[in-house]
């Protein structure tokens, strides 16, 4: 049993595959590479999913646990403002609103808002991407539960008691000898 195992996780759905040595001419190079263009055929739309999701999806770490929005003083404590940061062309960009200016109350929800509506294409393609995959795991579980049962099996014969090599009188009186 010599080869090379790909493993990996998308969206709730695992994937495993074992390429052998033998099943590949016996050669480690060529189940090397077979294993290698596996793990590498759907890469884009999982590292695409996964950077998606790290920056849509509600985090613990944050008081709000909105990704992108935060609220920073600067040092001195000379003015505070609210941030929403996203990336746009592969550019990360923010947007910053000043609490002096705006109030609190208006400039965290501006900063909500521009995080909200400047994501939300970004939201838009996970979900198409996670329909995608989940769907597939889902179907792939439906199919598995809807197998027929089969049909039961009839009860295994009873076995034979066994018998005892000495009677229990005998291994007793045994006993009381000693």
């Amino acid at each position: 049993m010599l080869g090379w195992l790909v493993r990996y996780s998308v969206a709730g759905r695992h994937t495993r595959r074992f390429f052998s040595d033998l099943a590949h001419g016996g050669s480690s190079k060529k189940a090397k590479v077979a294993a290698e263009a596996f793990a590498l055929e759907h890469l884009p739309d999982h590292q695409e999913i996964r950077s998606l999701r790290t920056r849509l999806l509600p985090r613990r770490n944050t008081p709000h646990g909105i990704p992108g929005v935060a609220r920073y003083v600067r040092p001195g404590g000379t003015s505070a403002f609210w941030t929403a940061y996203w990336t746009q062309d592969g550019v990360r960009r923010q947007k910053k609103y000043s609490i002096t200016q705006l109030g609190e109350h208006d400039a965290r929800e501006l900063a909500f808002a521009t995080r909200a509506e400047m994501t939300a294409g970004n939201e838009e393609r996970l979900a198409e991407l996670l329909e995608i995959y989940v769907h597939a795991r889902k179907t792939a579980v439906a199919k598995r539960q809807r197998r027929p049962a089969e049909p039961a099996a009839a009860p295994p014969p009873e076995a034979p008691k066994r018998r005892q090599s000495r009677p229990a009188e005998a291994s007793q009186e045994r006993r009381s000898r000693a």
